[in-house]
């Protein structure tokens, strides 16, 4: 890849191009509207945690496979 999105930074992946910050934007903007909309239809704090936790794993998943793919290769 020429130009990448990431870079890894230990175990986390930091954003390193507009694109990147681009997907980070989005993930988080995706997580916040999930917690809203769970927490809205839920009827206790326990309820929403339990299911956010789950939504929230997945698009971790999600986020981490992207920035795999578009990070830049380790020289070693």
């Amino acid at each position: 890849m020429k130009f990448p999105w990431f870079s890894r930074k230990g175990l986390f992946f930091v954003p390193v191009s507009i694109l990147g910050w681009v997907v980070t934007a989005l993930m988080v903007a995706t997580a916040v509207y999930l917690f809203i909309d769970i927490d809205r239809s839920s009827h206790s704090v326990s309820d929403t945690l339990i299911n956010f936790v789950f939504q929230a794993s997945v698009l971790a998943a999600l986020y981490t496979l992207v920035a795999l793919f578009t990070s830049r290769k380790s020289a070693d």
